[in-house]
C-alpha cells in the first residue's frame, strides 16, 4: 500500500475502531485540512500528531515533508506536499451502507475543495469539534484482570474524575460484585472505547 500512496498528494487511511465515533488524526502541520476533513466528515475528534509514535501510515506518507521541512527551515519554507489523515469510520458494528454512502460523499467533497475532482461541494457544514493535540487524549487502562462496564455513553462529555467505566472482580469480595472504579484524568468527549 505504502508503494501505491508514496506519491500521493492526499492520502486517507480508512479503519473502523472497535467502537467508536468519527474521529480522525492528522499532523499538527496540517491543521486547516484536517478540520475542513472533519467538519466534512462530521467528526466528533479531530487528533493532531506531532510524533503519534507507532509508525502509522499516514505518518510514513506525510511525515517525511514533515522532517524535510525541519531540516531545511532556513531555506525558507517547504510545501507539505501530502496530506494524509487516518480516518476511523466509527466502530466495527457501525458498517452499513447509509454510513459508508454518507462517507464516501464527505470524502469526496473534501476532495472537491482541494481541486481534485470536479463539482460543487456546497457550503462547508459546521465543525462538531475543534482540533485538538494528541497528546490530550486520555487513554484508560484497565488496573487488573476482569469484566469492564462502562458507565459512559459515546459522545459523553466526561468531567475529570469522573467514572468511566467500572472493573467488575467475578472472584473479588463480594462475590461477584466487586467494583473497581476507572476515572477519567481529563475533560473531553469520549469518543472510543
Amino acid at each position: 500500500l505504502l508503494g501505491l500512496a508514496l506519491d500521493a498528494d492526499i492520502v486517507f487511511d480508512l479503519h473502523c475502531d472497535s467502537e467508536a465515533l468519527l474521529h480522525l488524526y492528522a499532523s499538527r502541520w496540517q491543521q486547516d485540512d484536517a478540520q475542513t476533513l472533519g467538519a466534512e466528515l462530521g467528526a466528533a475528534a479531530v487528533l493532531l500528531e506531532e510524533e503519534p509514535g507507532g509508525h502509522p501510515f499516514d505518518e510514513a506518507c506525510a511525515g517525511p515533508w514533515w522532517k524535510l521541512r525541519a531540516a531545511l527551515e532556513k531555506e525558507g519554507p517547504i510545501p507539505l506536499a501530502c496530506f494524509a489523515a487516518t480516518v476511523e469510520l466509527r466502530g466495527q458494528a457501525d458498517v452499513n451502507d447509509a454510513c459508508a454512502q454518507a462517507d464516501a460523499a464527505a470524502l469526496l467533497r473534501f476532495l472537491q475543495r482541494r481541486g481534485v475532482i470536479a463539482g460543487e461541494p456546497g457550503p462547508l457544514p459546521e465543525p462538531r469539534c475543534i482540533p485538538t493535540p494528541l497528546e490530550g487524549v486520555d487513554v484508560l487502562s484497565a488496573p487488573a484482570a476482569g469484566v469492564l462496564v462502562y458507565q459512559q455513553v459515546l459522545g459523553a462529555v466526561v468531567q475529570a474524575g469522573e467514572v468511566v467505566a467500572e472493573l467488575v472482580d467475578p472472584l473479588g469480595e463480594p462475590l461477584g460484585a466487586a467494583r473497581t472504579p476507572i476515572r477519567s484524568t481529563t475533560r473531553g468527549v469520549l469518543f472510543a472505547r
